[in-house]
C-alpha cells in the first residue's frame, strides 16, 4: 500500500532511497547535528544522480519541524526529490485503519516505524542510508561505489558537483527555531 502511494505521488522516479535519522535515545551515539549531515548527504550523494531520477525518503524520531525542513532543504540542494515517508506512512496506516475494526489502534509512531523497517529492504528501495546508534553513524557512504548500485543501469553521465550552503541552512533553522 505504501509503495503504490509513493509511486502513484512520485511516477517519474528510477530508484527510492531510505535515509533514516535517529536522534531521540540515541543522540549520544551518532552526531546528527545539521552540519555533520549536511556533510554526510554532500559526500554519500555524490554522483548517484548518473542512475536517474531520485527521491530521498526521510525516516526520523525527531518531530522538530526546523529540523526536518533543513534535512528537506539539503536533501533538495542537492538535487533530489524529498519525501517525508513519515507523513506518508502515517497517512496510508491512517487510511487503512478506517477499513479495519479497531483499526485506531494501529495509528501510532511504532507501528508507523514497523511499516518503515519493513520497507528498507524491500526490492523497491534502491538504496539506504543511516545515521543512528554507533554502528551506522559513517561520514560518508559513498553510495555510488557501494554494493547497492552494482547491478544498476547508468542513465546519464554525472553532470553538476553541488554542494550545500551550510551558512544558508543553519541561518533558516535559527530562524526557525527562533519562532517556535
Amino acid at each position: 500500500m505504501v509503495f503504490d502511494t509513493l509511486e502513484s505521488k512520485y511516477p517519474d522516479i528510477s530508484h527510492f532511497g531510505m535515509f533514516h535519522i535517529r536522534r531521540g535515545d540515541a543522540i549520544g551515539e551518532c552526531d546528527t547535528t545539521l552540519r555533520k549531515i549536511s556533510n554526510y548527504l554532500s559526500c554519500s550523494l555524490d554522483r548517484i544522480e548518473m542512475y536517474g531520477n531520485i527521491s530521498i525518503m526521510l525516516s526520523t524520531d525527531e518531530h522538530d519541524p526546523c529540523y526536518r525542513n533543513a534535512i528537506q532543504g539539503m536533501i533538495e540542494a542537492l538535487g533530489f526529490r524529498f519525501v517525508d515517508l513519515d507523513a506518508v506512512v502515517a497517512e496510508v496506516v491512517t487510511d487503512y485503519a478506517t477499513l479495519i475494526p479497531n483499526g485506531s489502534r494501529l495509528v501510532n509512531n511504532m507501528f508507523i516505524y514497523k511499516v518503515e523497517a519493513n520497507m528498507e529492504w524491500h526490492e523497491r528501495i534502491g538504496f539506504r542510508m543511516n545515521q543512528r546508534r554507533s554502528q551506522s553513524c559513517n561520514s560518508c557512504d559513498e553510495l555510488h561505489s557501494s554494493w547497492q548500485f552494482q547491478k544498476k543501469p547508468i542513465i546519464s553521465e554525472p553532470h553538476h558537483n553541488w554542494t550545500i550552503d551550510f551558512t544558508h541552512v543553519n541561518e533558516t533553522y535559527t530562524i526557525c527555531a527562533n519562532k517556535l
